[in-house]
């Protein structure tokens, strides 16, 4: 709407306009209700406007608003003989006009909030408002939310010093100097005090999107809506609880007593929502706080906050708002099929079924006979969409957009350990090299960093201010199935799916498609992963949905099927020992192996902070740096793991004085975390290793070493192989 309300011209044609009364028979109802009430106030004595039956009604039952009275609880007050009576003779004062007004109406709020202080913790804003329009109709308006009359007033011209009181009086000026004097009566104030809220409803609430903003590509929006039994209502309730700033930890507390038998998980889905979905909270530190617009919808009681962020970042409003826009009402029994046609991964009734029961919710949606078909409200959303929504193609992955790209990848990742830039390029471009199968492997060195390095890459890619979007799972041996990672029904409660962080984690990944989720399966191959990873490889490769359970199309809140999101990214970690199982070609078709042995002793970082003295650092790097050189030929060299503890048992073992020497010291570390680790059979290149071994730990004179390479020689001389454990 391009109407100036800050011209006296501007603000006249608006308020005269034809449409700024969409509802009449609402506004007719509204204004005889707000009549009676000013009616009621104005014949009552002194005695009545004492009494707590009088004041319960003012405070509670004033028909000033149509949102709510407002949730802060002020019965310790009504129920106070001082406070009531206090109200009543102050309520007789007779408030100027004009410029007074405003002035006059602030000191009125400041005052009442005092008196109000003893009796609750938290002024009642959207009460004492409504309590100071019954009292002075003639300079206050029913915009009753603060953050609702501030934006009205911003938009008539406002300075933005005004108090919150001061602003009723001042917006009430500018409407009343455009409309002209009021007329006589109750019922003509009362008509005249709505217009505010009508003015902001029609030219603020419900203006355009922002210039500029531009709707998400469907691939790239949160896909539907999360279910919640408390829908709207329930919302307001959390928000009002989440007023001040809470942690997770005590969302998902006050969740819980809102719905006793739901599960940690899915409480904690429903609080992703309120961020991902509803855009009504945010990570400020480690708290949530309300966003702008939560407060909007907190103090209004009304959604229309929340539009832009529903119809542009959400899969499905945008969609079915218009559809009943352009084509009238949709069928019942047609809705699944219309919704599905959006996403295709809809293969169940659970999304979309939760969408409408959300939009329904928020008043946009209603039910005619056997057709769904819009509010007024509805109406007036599906205007704001001037675009045409898409639909996601169901052979097509979109590129997943990135907010940062390799070089910055590779300085996050190169802050928290010592890796090449190769080794990191080479990584992010395995991942990337398929739109949709996003699976790395990394094979190599023990303790060179392969978990380091998954670790923080994901968190270069995966982590902002909304949060971290990484997952570590440690495989564990004796994973035979699917279940261990996405989850089953309880064999022991029928009633009961037994669900997983990672399950948890994949279906966040479904429903935020345009930022990238990264699990790590940490030392994957310690079980078979073609048989935990089954439904995951099939499904990466063919672009099919996951097929979770067979009982019907939700079970415990988990649907049947969940499409894969593109947006996954898997590294997987290798340790090739005789604990662990080799990849199967099912695996391997499927992921790029990215290995790495070569460890630069050079590029240690803590060299010159060891706490060694500078003698005793220098004859650990040569000898580190030989038995590297030994050993690697057979790749049975260490990596940083190795490094590290060695250099803190030499510091350790300094601090205690002259029990243990330094060359005993540097016998013992080498003795305890180098050689357990050699073993192997008859070979050219073995045996030139342990030559190699026995002439290091002689040259470094490491006795004990000495003693135990030369058995590990002449035990492969003699049987063909050898082992530090024979």
């Amino acid at each position: 709407m391009s109407v100036d309300l800050r011209t006296g011209e501007g603000l006249k044609a608006a308020l005269t306009a034809p449409d700024l009364h969409p509802d009449a028979a609402n506004i007719e109802l509204w204004v005889k209700r707000l009549a009676g009430v000013l009616e009621w106030f104005s014949t009552a004595d002194l005695a009545t406007r004492s009494s707590r039956e009088f004041q319960w009604k003012l405070w509670e039952d004033n028909h000033v608003a149509g949102l709510g009275m407002g949730s802060v609880n002020i019965k310790a007050a009504l129920d106070n003989e001082e406070f009531r009576s206090w109200l009543a003779k102050k309520s007789f004062e007779t408030g100027p006009t004009g410029a007074a007004a405003g002035p006059f109406l602030e000191s009125w709020f400041q005052e009442l909030r005092a008196r109000l202080e003893p009796f609750t913790k938290r002024t009642p804003r959207l009460k004492a408002f409504r309590v100071l329009a019954v009292l002075y109709p003639h300079a206050m308006t029913t915009v009753a939310s603060p953050a609702a009359l501030a934006a009205l007033a911003e938009r008539l011209g406002a300075e933005p010093s005004l108090g919150q009181a001061e602003r009723h009086a001042w917006v009430r000026g500018r409407i009343d100097d455009a409309l002209g004097p009021v007329g006589e009566g109750t019922e003509a104030m009362a008509r005249r005090m709505i217009v505010p809220w009508l003015l902001f409803e029609k030219y603020v609430s419900e203006a355009a999107p922002p210039e500029g903003a531009e709707p998400l590509a469907a691939a790239e929006r949160y896909s539907g809506l999360t279910p919640n039994r408390g829908l709207f209502p329930g919302m307001l309730k959390t928000l009002e609880f989440m007023k001040d700033g809470v942690t997770r930890d005590e969302l998902i507390d006050f969740l819980k007593t809102e719905a006793p038998d739901t599960k940690a998980s899915s409480l904690g889905r429903v609080a992703n929502s309120l961020r991902s979905e509803f855009g009504v909270a945010r990570r400020e530190g480690k708290r949530l706080v309300l966003t702008p617009e939560g407060r909007a919808v907190l103090e209004t009681g009304t959604p229309d906050a929340m539009a832009d962020w529903l119809l542009m970042k959400v899969l499905g409003a945008d969609w079915l708002l218009v559809a009943l826009r352009d084509k009238g009402p949709l069928p019942l029994d047609q809705y699944l099929p219309f919704m599905q046609r959006l996403n295709p991964g809809w293969t169940t009734e659970a999304v979309p079924r939760s969408i409408r029961s959300w939009l329904t919710s928020f008043g946009l949606l209603e039910v005619a006979g056997s057709s769904i078909q819009l509010t007024e409200r509805g109406r007036r959303w599906a205007e704001r969409v001037t675009w045409t929504p898409e639909s996601v193609q169901p052979d097509s992955v979109r590129p997943i957009p990135r907010k940062v790209g390799l070089q910055e990848i590779v300085a996050s990742v190169q802050q928290a350990g010592t890796f090449d830039t190769a080794l990191v390029a080479r990584l992010h471009s395995a991942l990337w090299a398929h739109p949709r199968r996003h699976f790395a492997v990394l094979s190599g060195l023990s303790g060179a960093g392969k978990t380091l390095l998954a670790r923080s890459y994901a968190a270069a890619i995966a982590a902002d201010e909304d949060g971290d979007r990484h997952l570590t799972v440690p495989v564990q041996p004796g994973w035979h199935d699917p279940g261990a990672l996405l989850g089953y029904v309880n064999p022991l409660r029928s009633d009961s799916y037994v669900r997983t962080a990672f399950l948890d984690f994949l279906l966040d990944a479904v429903r935020d498609p345009a930022r990238p989720y990264v699990v790590i399966l940490d030392e994957m191959n310690l079980s078979h992963p073609e048989q935990y990873m089954a439904p995951l490889l099939s499904a990466m490769e063919t672009g099919a949905a996951i097929q979770l359970h067979q009982e019907g199309e939700t079970f415990d809140g988990v649907d049947a099927v969940v499409p894969y999101p593109s947006n996954l990214v898997i590294i997987g970690t290798l340790n090739m020992d005789e604990t662990t199982h080799g990849l199967s070609d099912k695996v391997l078709d499927r992921a790029f192996v990215v290995e790495f042995w070569d460890v630069d002793l050079a590029a240690y970082p803590q060299w010159g902070a060891t706490g060694l003295t500078a003698p005793n650092e220098q004859r650990v790097r040569e000898l580190l740096g030989d038995l590297m050189a030994a050993l690697a030929p057979v790749r049975l060299h260490f990596g940083w793991r190795v490094v590290d503890e060695t250099v803190a048992f030499l510091a350790h073992a300094a601090s205690q004085g002259s029990v243990l020497s330094f060359d005993q010291a540097l016998d013992d570390v080498v003795y305890a975390k180098v050689l357990p680790k050699i073993r192997g059979e008859d070979s050219p290149n073995f045996r030139t290793a342990l030559e190699a071994l026995v002439a290091v730990v002689a040259k470094h004179e490491l006795a004990r070493c000495l003693m135990k390479a030369r058995s590990l020689r002449d035990t492969l001389l003699a049987t063909g192989t050898t082992s530090f454990w024979r």
